[in-house]
């Protein structure tokens, strides 16, 4: 029974204290939301950017050109020996036919391109998908198949895909720093906020520690009004997500985009991550309250 009349009294102390300054509590919450915002973000875009470079690098092929004099038979040979490998997923034989196919649909404006040369250019190929998306396998695999003498040479379709992982890693980074920077500032008006309120009742905690209340009866409700500061701040950057990702879904519907968001953004934080960012959000609060409190609050 004590220990509830306690928790009750710690409850009501914190949100009082909150009560004390009700604008610098609102810029509190605001502060840590938009930081909160931002990491919570990161960490949903970071995801989808994760997904969407590794399905496109299980996909990403390694054309290899064969020579116009080899042998089909030889050809033939290599194209077996390399479905046999388990380092690769898929092997299509592509012939000049096919390949003039392939090119007038992706390049309309020069489909008579055969008709101005006079004859098809394209050579016949064997494509390759590797079966691990990793580059470096990618490119060992590449250069062994390379070396062999039915083949003219090899084009390896992963240097734009790594291009866009150095670039989504420069992101990631910048956004994880930023994010740092504004969590920083929030924990900041979070501490100033307990301060202040512990500040404006310092009459009344010198008064309890007269009669003799225990120092925890005072710390207690401080680390409470934090950790509801930074709970607060999450609770509103994790709602204020779904909002901007339901109207970005919403925007770009219809659109050439619109594929890329769903698969980016469709699914949302689960339940694990906005629990995470809660609990952690409420940890950085309490600590926040705890050192900007500092001896003034067990004094």
């Amino acid at each position: 029974m004590k220990i509830v009349r306690f928790a009750f009294e710690v409850v009501r102390a914190a949100l009082s204290d909150l009560g004390r300054s009700p604008v610098a509590s609102l810029l509190a919450i605001l502060a840590m939301g938009v930081a909160i915002f931002l990491l919570a973000g990161f960490v949903l875009v970071g995801r989808g950017v994760e997904a969407l470079l590794s399905h496109w690098a299980s996909q990403a092929s390694i054309e290899v050109y064969l020579r116009d004099d080899a042998p089909d038979e030889e050809v033939a040979l290599l194209a077996r020996s390399l479905a046999a490998d388990p380092a690769i997923r898929r092997v299509e034989q592509i012939s000049r036919e096919r390949a003039l196919a392939e090119f007038r649909q992706l390049f309309p404006d020069l489909a008579d391109i055969d008709g101005l040369l006079g004859e098809n250019p394209l050579p016949r190929s064997l494509r390759l998908v590797p079966a691990s998306p990793d580059p470096t396998t990618a490119r060992a695999l590449a250069r062994q198949v390379g070396a062999h003498p039915a083949v003219d040479s090899v084009r390896l379709d992963r240097e734009w895909i790594d291009t866009l992982a150095r670039l989504g890693a420069v992101l990631r980074w910048s956004t994880a720093v930023g994010s740092l920077v504004l969590l920083l500032a929030g924990l900041t008006t979070i501490g100033s906020v307990v301060r202040l309120a512990l500040d404006d009742k310092r009459d009344e905690v010198a008064l309890m520690r007269l009669v003799g209340a225990p120092a925890s009866f005072v710390l207690a409700p401080v680390l409470l009004s934090g950790a509801l500061l930074g709970a607060a701040g999450a609770a509103v950057a994790v709602w204020g997500l779904d909002l901007v990702r339901l109207a970005a879904l919403a925007w770009l519907e219809g659109t050439p985009l619109a594929g890329l968001a769903s698969f980016m953004l469709g699914t949302g934080l689960d339940a694990a991550s906005r629990l995470a960012l809660l609990a952690g959000a409420s940890a950085a609060g309490l600590v926040a309250a705890g050192l900007a409190a500092g001896r003034a609050a067990v004094r």
